[in-house]
């Protein structure tokens, strides 16, 4: 009949379980962080996109500033310098459209910002003519023919054609100070203004929405930590009860030679009872080879062999019990008043009462011609003092050997020894010395070794 299985969690799905959950809740939490990741970067170019807009915006200011300052100082001044050095900023410094391809490339063509500066831009473009207009009339005012190639490609229109030096003068004044070039002006400086406060909404909404988002995702992550620490919890409180605590006891049973616990995981009650199983072959063998071992021939109790043997048993075993050597009183007599005959008599009668008066799973030997011994299995010590009622009643009962056989009655002078931890040398000379005591004071009689005998 195959053996039952026994009930209980299996630690390899449970183990399996938990491994599942965990990759599951990393799996989450790699998500979640990979979420997180794109909202810190969705800042951070939001960030970097203002950063440029604002520069950018602030670029095209200040060169559109610049190139007035420029062209009205050489208006007003007629320094060519300066001129000069407004020429190189649209020709060689470009700072307007250097300002815009930066934009370009952190805004889509859709972005109002982007647009918003192209505007200006376009605005700007507008101004500079005008300005390169009054830098032409400026020269053409002084009368100045060697003027840069730019400057000489500018037409001068038909309605100021032939007029004076000082016409001329005044016209450019007036293009650079009057209300049609201020309007533009003021145009590209607002237009500025409106991209980077637009800019600065559409930053204020993405980091609003992702300041939304990363809240949620670190609540989410603080949860899922939470479960992987009481997923850690669980894991040490099911190792220690259903692994570490099953472990220790069945340390501590095989240690004692005892059966096993059955608790723990599946697998370790199934071991328990494989264990459990063995261990009852293994004392059954055991009680079969006591069994079986060599009996005396004459009184049909076990011999000096089993005894040795038995005294090994329980040096291993290493459990409580008590040793008596027993010795019939003037043996020698008997055998030479009633022969052999009469001496074997005595003997297996001293057998059969040594035998009944005490328990069945005490061990009675006949260890030598008139020498027996008894091991009394599992003796506790408040226990002691029925040792000496028990040989007390074997010495009455050998006083009817003469009604019963025709022999003269004889009796037994015991040595007693206890042992918490099983036979041992010490237990029997221990018990020898009790005995040697009893002979002493007069043979017939029991007596258990204390300290100080012999």
């Amino acid at each position: 009949m195959a053996k039952e299985s026994a009930k209980g969690i299996n630690i390899n799905f449970l183990n399996t379980f938990f491994i599942v959950i965990t990759m599951i809740v990393f799996c989450f939490i790699l998500l979640i962080s990979q979420n997180v990741s794109n909202r810190f970067h969705a800042v951070q170019k939001a960030i970097d996109k203002f950063i440029t807009c604002e520069q950018s915006s602030g670029i095209i200011k200040d060169a559109s500033n610049s190139m007035t300052e420029l062209a009205r100082l050489f208006v007003v001044n007629r320094d060519t310098k300066y001129a000069l050095a407004y020429l190189k900023e649209i020709e060689e410094d470009k700072r307007q459209m250097r300002a815009l391809e930066a934009l370009q490339n952190v805004c889509s063509e859709d972005d109002l910002a982007l647009q918003r500066l192209k505007i200006a831009i376009s605005q700007a473009e507008s101004l500079t003519m005008m300005e390169l207009y009054a830098i032409k009339l400026g020269y053409e005012a002084q009368g100045i023919e060697n003027m840069p190639e730019r400057i000489r490609e500018i037409e001068i229109r038909e309605s100021d054609k032939g007029k004076s030096s000082e016409e001329l003068q005044e016209i450019a004044m007036k293009n650079l100070f009057g209300d049609g070039y201020l309007i533009y002006k003021t145009r590209i400086n607002r237009n500025c203004d409106l991209t980077v406060t637009a800019l600065e909404n559409q930053i204020k909404d993405e980091l609003n929405l992702n300041s939304h988002e990363l809240g949620e995702n670190i609540q989410r992550l603080r949860a899922l930590f939470f479960v992987l620490l009481v997923m850690n919890v669980l894991i040490f409180i099911a190792l220690a009860l259903l692994v570490l605590l099953p472990l220790r006891q069945f340390q501590s049973s095989i240690a004692r030679d005892q059966k096993l616990v059955i608790i723990g995981a599946k697998e370790f009650k199934n071991l328990a009872q494989s264990y459990n199983e063995i261990y009852e072959i293994k004392e059954k063998n055991t009680q079969s080879l006591l069994e079986k071992a060599e009996y005396d021939a004459l009184t049909g109790i076990l011999n000096r062999r089993a005894f040795d043997q038995i005294c090994k048993t329980s040096a291993e075993k290493r459990t409580s019990i008590a040793l008596l050597l027993i010795d019939m009183d003037n043996f020698k007599h008997i055998n030479d008043t009633y022969g052999h005959s009469g001496g074997d008599t005595a003997l297996k009668e001293l057998a059969r009462i040594l035998t009944e008066t005490f328990r069945k799973d005490d061990y009675i030997a006949r260890i030598g011609g008139d020498e027996f011994a008894a091991i009394l299995k599992d003796f506790k010590p408040d226990s002691i003092d029925k040792i000496v009622e028990k040989i007390g009643e074997v010495n009455e009962n050998l006083g009817t050997l003469d009604s019963r056989f025709g022999i003269k009655p004889v009796s037994v002078s015991v040595g007693a020894a206890y042992s918490s931890n099983g036979f041992s040398e010490q237990l029997y000379k221990n018990a020898d010395k009790a005995l040697y005591a009893v002979k002493e004071a007069g043979r017939r009689g029991c007596r258990v070794y204390e300290e100080g005998i012999g």
